[in-house]
């Protein structure tokens, strides 16, 4: 283009220089002679340059467009190829990072734990007096109130006369009697539970122990991203029905603390009931001698 632009450029000064040098001629019998034709052909050259020098302009503009799109093209093609080469990349580190874990997640082993076994009650009964009790813990039988009854003493004074005029919230026998049948509901309680937890674990070892086996393998089939999934919904299931029964056992405990504290408060009311039954006694009848002195009333 620069090489067009000094042709055009060297050629327009040529026809300027011409027309510049067209002097006058000395005619053969002296005077001044004007050559038109060569005049003419001057200003019809640079006509032609003025024309040339036009296209030449408009071909500058065109190439100037071309290049401008050249290089918004060029630019587009640079962000097309950085988006690519980033996927590019993305899928090397995915690809590097699911083989790193099946050949590095084989080492599963270092983290297995052996589950405690349940421990197997051993009950003894000489005279039938815990019957059904160690078939109740090892959650083989379903009568944790019968057999809660059996070992235990059986009330005696059910007669109505035993219990006429007796109110409830002020009587001492019917405290006492409502904490043997609290204590009745809460021991009856805890053996169902822990005879269900014990039938459960048995009943669930077959699928905990393929859920083991299958959380601690290295083979590939076992650790893809699919499977890796599934093992954690299972074992979150698995979880959650070991903490519900958990949660049935602590509710047991929490029975048995209220048990414990309803006799502990038991005893404490009978303590204050005493008290206040003696201070009434005494002062409605005192002890000490006529003209005496009043010191044995406050004692106790």
């Amino acid at each position: 283009m620069k090489k067009l632009t000094a042709a055009r450029s060297l050629t327009l000064v040529s026809g300027i220089a011409a027309f510049a040098m067209a002097v006058p001629a000395h005619a053969q019998f002296g005077g001044i002679t004007f050559d038109p034709t060569q005049s003419a052909h001057a200003i019809q050259q640079i006509v032609n340059e003025e024309k040339g020098l036009a296209i030449q302009a408009q071909e500058v503009a065109a190439g100037s467009q071309t290049n401008l799109t050249l290089l918004q093209q060029l630019d587009n093609d640079y962000k097309m190829a950085t988006t690519a080469l980033n996927i590019y990349q993305q899928s090397v580190t995915t690809y590097n990072t699911i083989v790193n874990n099946l050949k590095y997640f084989n080492s599963k082993q270092i983290w297995s734990t052996a589950e405690n076994a349940l421990l197997h009650s051993s009950v003894q009964n000489t005279y039938g007096e815990t019957a059904g009790l160690q078939s109740q813990l090892n959650g083989q039988s379903q009568n944790s109130s019968l057999v809660w009854k059996i070992m235990n003493l059986a009330i005696s004074g059910t007669s109505s006369s035993f219990w006429s005029g007796e109110i409830v919230g002020q009587s001492q026998r019917l405290s006492t009697l409502a904490h043997i049948e609290a204590m009745d509901a809460a021991s009856s309680q805890c053996l169902a539970a822990s005879g269900a937890y014990q039938a459960s674990r048995t009943a669930n070892l077959a699928a905990n122990t393929a859920l083991n086996t299958s959380v601690y393998d290295t083979s590939d089939a076992t650790n893809s991203e699919v499977e890796q999934l599934n093992l954690l919904n299972v074992s979150n299931s698995q979880r959650a029905e070991e903490e519900h029964a958990q949660g049935q056992i602590h509710a047991c405990m929490a029975a048995q603390a209220a048990v414990a504290n309803m006799e502990k408060r038991n005893v404490a009311s009978m303590t204050i009931n005493d008290a206040d039954f003696k201070y009434t006694q005494q002062a409605n009848n005192p002890t000490y001698l006529g003209n005496g002195s009043t010191t044995w009333t406050t004692y106790y």
